[in-house]
């Protein structure tokens, strides 16, 4: 590699939204956050949405300052890619217009579940896709949107990154990794489960076809590429469109022996395997199979990350910024001062997943699992997150070993709670492990070095990965 080579990566988090820059250079890998943007809800006839369109105006106006920025450069954008969190999706018509608003998982019905049960049980449903049983599975989503008629006009469903490439390009599609979170993909074929698909009740015609991490989507329609300022179409790729994907390809290889902790809003804790486990054992752990950039499996327990944190703290700001209750709280937290706590919570456990009261849900579930009835403060609740957090990492990396025979030697922490000392240092505690923090942004590098994989400078993904290594992406 003799010359600079520019992508730009769309990443978008279930609170923010970020778009980058990013250069490879024979030096390694170069990146400029160009916009971020906050990601905030709507409701829509008292249902919770997301704001679709004006988080696409905003990928626009991060998209146009890249290639700006690239220009000024003398260089060009040569790639897009847009990930995201999984399983929700936008119902659009032929010209690619949204039917109804995208509901936000959150505005789920657990209601559904049992209902599908009927159809296909847990059991079958979990051996074929591998996939956790969740209210939130696009599945379950689906289900609920065909018994209200929304499917009747025969739309399309676009998976959220898909939705974005549809609206850049023209092009339909379902990227396999983001697919792999719907409940819908057989983990055997890599294509849908249509077997599945038509006991649960839903139109086969609804699902595009499935493409590979990394297939070209096509370019910028003409209207994209005026807005955008850019001298000519540029190319979109489906890169891994899941952002635990993308964010697990900038860390290792299947059978690498690394424990890997993607904490974001969201935690995810396991590692990569080179096959699918579809044993009822780790059904019982609570393990979700999801597809990895190359055809592996990410084996991992989903968890609810700095969602906790994030959400009492929102709680306790009472409308005033945050960031300098959050820096006060964790140095207090990091501090010892005498108080123990009886134990610690599930991250994971599925009354933490609503938004409200988030203190007083915490407080609840510590009562009841601890047998602990102290009020706890505001610096107990953060010790408990963190220490609750650590703990649920350390069995879930240690589960992924045992259900995968893989022996872990470190652990790779990545997303932004690898930013969080505390929690950083309690995680090398509680495992006993070396932990090595990754970027902050694990999620843009993968998404880049997919993209300089599939236009050529590349030849695999650990180059491209050896290529951001050398890079001070701290």
């Amino acid at each position: 590699m003799t010359d600079s080579r520019s992508f730009t990566a769309v990443d978008l988090g279930a609170q923010s939204g970020r778009v980058v820059l990013g250069t490879f250079t024979p030096d390694g890998l170069a990146l400029d956050e160009v916009h971020r943007f906050a990601n905030e809800p709507i409701t829509v006839s008292g249902t919770l949405c997301w704001d679709t369109s004006g988080l696409f105006e905003q990928t626009l106006i991060g998209i146009a300052r890249a290639c700006s920025l690239a220009g000024s450069r003398g260089g060009r954008i040569e790639g897009i890619s847009v990930d995201s969190w999984g399983v929700d999706y936008g119902l659009v018509d032929a010209g690619g217009s949204l039917v109804s608003p995208v509901r936000h998982y959150r505005a789920s019905d657990p209601a559904i579940v049992p209902i599908a049960n009927e159809h296909v049980s847990t059991a079958e449903a979990y051996s074929r896709t591998g996939i956790t049983e969740m209210a939130i599975n696009t599945c379950f989503q689906l289900i609920r949107d065909t018994r209200a008629g929304l499917l009747d006009s025969g739309p399309t469903m676009l998976l959220t990154p898909d939705l974005w490439t549809a609206w850049l390009t023209g092009s339909f599609g379902a990227e396999r990794t983001i697919a792999s979170t719907t409940g819908l993909l057989d983990q055997q074929t890599g294509d849908w489960a249509h077997d599945l698909v038509e006991r649960y009740g839903i139109p086969l015609s609804v699902l595009p076809a499935i493409a590979d991490a990394g297939s070209a989507a096509g370019v910028t329609l003409p209207a994209i590429t005026e807005r955008l300022g850019a001298p000519s179409p540029i190319p979109v790729y489906r890169g891994a469109s899941h952002d635990t994907a993308s964010a697990f390809a900038s860390v290792a290889d299947p059978g690498e022996g690394i424990g890997v902790i993607s904490c974001g809003t969201w935690a995810l804790a396991g590692c990569s395997t080179t096959t699918p486990v579809l044993t009822v054992d780790a059904r019982t752990a609570g393990f979700t199979n999801e597809q990895g950039a190359d055809r592996s499996t990410l084996l991992v327990r989903n968890l609810s990350g700095t969602w906790l944190l994030e959400e009492c703290l929102r709680e306790w700001a009472g409308g005033q910024p945050v960031a300098p209750l959050r820096a006060s709280l964790l140095d207090a937290a990091s501090a010892p001062d005498g108080h123990e706590l009886a134990g610690t919570i599930d991250p994971g456990d599925a009354s933490l997943i609503e938004a409200g009261n988030m203190p007083g849900r915490i407080a609840r579930l510590y009562r009841r699992d601890c047998g602990d009835d102290r009020e706890l403060s505001r610096i107990d609740t953060v010790r408990l997150i963190l220490a609750s957090l650590a703990h649920s990492f350390d069995h879930s990396v240690r589960e992924a070993g045992r259900l995968t025979g893989q022996s872990f030697t470190e652990i790779c922490m990545i997303g932004g709670g690898s930013q969080i000392a505390p929690l950083v240092d309690l995680t090398r505690q509680v495992t006993g492990l070396p932990v090595r923090t990754g970027p902050a942004e694990a999620t843009s590098v993968g998404n880049l070095s997919i993209q300089a994989v599939a236009s050529g400078v590349f030849a695999t993904l650990g180059e491209a990965r050896l290529a951001a290594r050398r890079s001070d992406l701290s």
